[in-house]
This record gives structure tokens, sequence and C-alpha cells, in this order.
């Protein structure tokens, strides 16, 4: 069985790196060629924070002058341990990176890179095989079952139930990953809740949005060239058809969804596709659609930390934020088992599928493509959840580098 593994930590908790940020692109329009000037504060995205998180002005300056110190311990971090981490995540009551060890001189070597050791039991390596083997009893999905991963904070792993759909093979499955843990004593905690992940699409209008043929509404997340291709990034979904006619928000065509069958994950792999843009009067742009008509010019890319603030942005929604829940986990759709997707706490409506993730308003990073989320919507409320595929994964599989602004 395919199994993933991030060389920034565990499945499902320290494949870290830094802050996670959604807004689809707004890079696929008739439109004049971005300001390529510096955009220091992108005020849509840090109102949406705010208003989200609950944040005066000052909290949410602070927030993120505390995150962007994590995002660069996170990287010494990286560097300094080879993925030897049990996990990652930033607390933001201490405002800092905090890294799962097990040894003293790990811990010693996660202080010089700037952040917080927390000695735990379980190593990374630990942790990762029972996964796996979690991931081989699983197979192909399991009724009732929704996804698995590690929870970095506790040191143990989690197996998420639908309450509405368990069954008796429900509970064998994860009787049986408990007994899986049970030698060395890593707990394998059942999460119930009466709601399940689903893929997004939608007919909603609105934002910035492409329509590919017969797959229903999708969002735009990041502008991307390479291997003589100019296009854009999606969830691999939203372009499973291959060589399908894409259209532009305004109705008009602007290139060819997943050209030769080639370019359209959905799967173990991922979650993630590419649309060619080859309308010669469609320009690429660096920009994600913001609030009140405020883009944010993504400056490159980086990968998710856990308890970091999050923006997400599709056509059906527009800006949300919450914080990054957890990283590198596995999601059973019902339609499709996913391997290496990401969660947060904002919220998004049908119709988001395919929008972007991006960090910090001062200097927006790329983050993640949006794959799917909860039956509570922005409207309907509820306890939300979205689920994001990492854009970096895309951008290295098909060697593409994505379109950027200043900063």
């Amino acid at each position: 069985m395919h199994r993933r593994h991030r060389t920034a930590a565990v499945r499902g908790a320290a494949a870290a790196v830094v802050l996670a940020a959604v807004a689809p692109l707004a890079t696929a329009h008739a439109a004049p060629s971005p300001d390529p000037s510096p955009q220091p504060t992108n005020r849509g995205m840090l109102d949406a924070m705010r208003r989200d998180l609950g944040l005066t002005p000052e909290g949410a300056r602070a927030r993120l002058a505390q995150e962007a110190e994590a995002a660069r311990a996170a990287k010494a971090v990286r560097r300094a341990l080879a993925g030897r981490a049990a996990g990652t995540w930033f607390d933001k009551k201490s405002g800092k990176l905090v890294v799962a060890v097990t040894g003293d001189a790990d811990a010693r070597r996660v202080k010089d890179a700037g952040a917080v050791a927390q000695r735990v039991t379980h190593s990374r390596a630990q942790l990762t095989g029972l996964l796996e083997q979690i991931d081989a009893r699983a197979g192909k999905g399991v009724p009732g079952v929704t996804g698995w991963g590690v929870d970095a904070r506790a040191n143990a792993l989690t197996v998420r139930i639908d309450t509405r759909t368990r069954t008796a093979a429900t509970d064998s499955f994860v009787e049986a990953a408990q007994q899986l843990g049970a030698p060395t004593g890593i707990a394998v905690r059942a999460v119930r809740t009466a709601d399940a992940p689903r893929q997004q699409g939608g007919t909603v209008v609105g934002g910035e949005k492409w329509m590919p043929g017969d797959e229903g509404i999708c969002s735009i997340g990041f502008s991307v060239t390479g291997g003589g291709r100019r296009g854009f990034l999606t969830a691999g979904h939203c372009t499973e058809s291959a060589d399908q006619v894409a259209y532009g928000k305004d109705g008009s065509r602007l290139g060819t969804s997943n050209r030769g069958g080639t370019h359209s994950v959905d799967d173990r792999e991922g979650d993630f596709g590419l649309v060619d843009v080859d309308r010669p009067d469609w320009k690429l742009s660096p920009d994600v659609a913001g609030q009140s008509g405020a883009p944010a010019a993504v400056t490159g890319s980086q990968e998710g930390v856990v308890g970091t603030s999050v923006c997400r942005s599709g056509e059906a929604s527009g800006w949300h934020c919450g914080e990054i829940t957890a990283v590198d986990q596995t999601v059973d759709y019902g339609s499709a088992v996913v391997d290496g997707l990401s969660f947060t706490n904002a919220c998004s409506t049908a119709g988001d599928s395919g929008g972007a993730y991006v960090s910090q308003p001062g200097d927006p990073k790329a983050v993640g493509i949006h794959s799917g989320g909860s039956t509570a919507t922005c409207s309907s409320g509820g306890d939300t959840l979205t689920v994001f595929q990492p854009v970096d994964e895309a951008l290295t599989k098909w060697q593409l580098t994505l379109t950027t602004g200043g900063a």
C-alpha cells in the first residue's frame, strides 16, 4: 500500500513548517497584470482573521509576529533534526513553536533552533510504524470510519468515526487498531462525531471561480508555470475528466482541465489537479481574491504548522480564517481515500473546492488547496472542519513554479 512520508515530521503531526491560509487565487480572469509592488498588510485578510479568531487589532499583530518567528524556527528544527521530530505545533498561549522529541540531544537542538522541546514517550518511527499497520488494515476504507492520523500534541493516534454510519465493522476496526498499539503503549483514540468530511463541489455563483465543464463549479487555487505549461492548481476531484474545457468566472473559455489525462490526482497520493490556461486573453497572477476586493499576492510557498492561524478563500464563501488543527491526515471521503491532508477549523461551503490557503497577510505564502469540509457551512453554523491538500506536493510532482508577487 502506498503511504507517503513527509520529511518535516510524523504523519499527522510533524509535517510541519509554517502557516496555512486560504484564498482562491484571483489569477485566471481577463484582467490587467497585477501591480508587483509589495503589500505589507492585506487589510481584508487581517479583518477576516480578527473576526474569525476573535482577536483585537493589537492581538492580531502580536499573533502574526509570533507565528512568523515560529515559521523560522520550524525551518531550523527541520534542518537540525532531519525528520526525527515526533510532532510540531504552535502554542498560542506561549507564542512559541513546540517540538516533540524523545531524547536529550534532540531537545538541546530544538532549543538552539529557537523552539520549545517537549519530551514524549513515542518516537516518530514508532508512530509512523503503527500508522502503517492501521493503513494496511483499513485497505480501501471501512464503513463508518472517516479517517485516521497522528495527534501530535497527545503523542497518540486517532481514528475518526461518523456515528450516523457506524456499523459492527467500524467498532471492529477501532478495536483492532487499539490492539495494534497495545504492545508499544501508543494510544489509539476514537473520535466520534455525527458528521464526515466531504469533497465539495456545487453550483453557487460568486467570488473567483472556474467551471470544469460537466463537473460543477470549483475554485481556483494558485497560478503556476513549468514544463512549457501555464495554468493553475485546484482540487483533483474537480479535474478527474481528461481534456475538459475549463471556463472562467465570466463564462468565457480559459483553458483545458487535466490535459492528456496526466494531471489529476484524487486517491492515496492526494487531491490536486492542474488546469492549463491556454487562451492568450487570460493572464496569470500571483493574487488570491480577498475580502472587499483586496487581493493578497503570494510570495512563495510553505507547509502548515499545527496551531497556527490560517485563512481560506473560495468562490462560494470568500475569506474565512481559523487555525490548523492537524496535518498529514488520512481522510475517507467515501468516494476516495486520501493521504497527507491537513485540517483547519475555518468554515467553508460547497463550491470552495480547489481554493487557496495562504499564510500571513504581510507576506502571504501559498500553503494548501481546499479539498473538503464538514456539513457545517459558513452560514449554517455548527462545528466546522475544512480539509486542505498541501500545495508543495503538487508543485514537486509536476515540477511547477508558483507565480509570485512582491513582499
